[in-house]
């Protein structure tokens, strides 16, 4: 089982034929392919990424290294929320518009050492029977804006909704503090538990359930 969550100084849809966004007007949002990809439902169709949304957050353990989730369903992402410090009023809101009949939840997670930054969603796909997406840590203050030094774990919460059958690997391409690029993967046949991965220097990694 999985979970997440937040805190900062400056912190911060969708109908589907056969099986569920709205952004949350931070600088992460970003585009959606909906070109038809090979989707492995079973009638030689391809699964397209209806649309997806996500939501920022912020908690103060400190991360080692980027780190990725998948959730599934209502009881991985209620023990997902439990596990942060922190369970935001946008992020549980957020948990309970989702269905899990056509969508599922993926966390991207990183180390930032002030509170303003955030771990920006840069780009979502549905590509070869998988979401793959790519994430930044970004700083948020400007030039003259002072920010205290102070370790912290900075994530998104993205929800992937599919026309067709839910896809459920996903892969991730997170650029860190440092600017290293880490690669990462997560694989549930059902989706029906919450799976993570977390990254070691710059390896793939394919996560087990938890």
């Amino acid at each position: 089982m999985i979970a997440l969550s937040a805190g900062c100084l400056g912190d911060d849809a969708e109908d589907s034929p056969s099986n569920e966004t709205e952004t949350d007007g931070d600088s992460g949002a970003p585009s959606s392919d909906d070109d038809p990809e090979d989707g492995g439902d079973g009638d030689g169709q391809a699964t397209e990424l209806a649309g997806s949304d996500s939501r920022t957050y912020r908690y103060s353990k400190r991360s080692t290294s980027p780190q990725l989730n998948l959730l599934g369903d209502d009881d991985s992402a209620t023990d997902w929320l439990a596990e942060r410090d922190r369970t935001a009023d946008s992020l549980e809101t957020f948990v309970d518009e989702t269905d899990f009949e056509t969508s599922i939840l993926v966390s991207l997670e990183a180390g930032a050492p002030t509170p303003c930054h955030e771990l920006a969603l840069e780009s979502i796909a549905a590509e070869d029977e998988q979401v793959v997406l790519d994430g930044a840590v970004r700083e948020t203050s400007d030039d003259d804006e002072a920010c205290i030094t102070q370790e912290t774990t900075v994530g998104r919460l993205v929800r992937a909704t599919f026309d067709g059958q839910r896809l459920t690997t996903v892969s991730a391409t997170i650029v860190d503090r440092n600017g290293e690029s880490r690669q990462l993967s997560v694989s549930h046949d059902t989706a029906s538990e919450s799976t993570g991965a977390e990254s070691s220097n710059s390896s793939d990694e394919t996560a087990a359930d938890e």
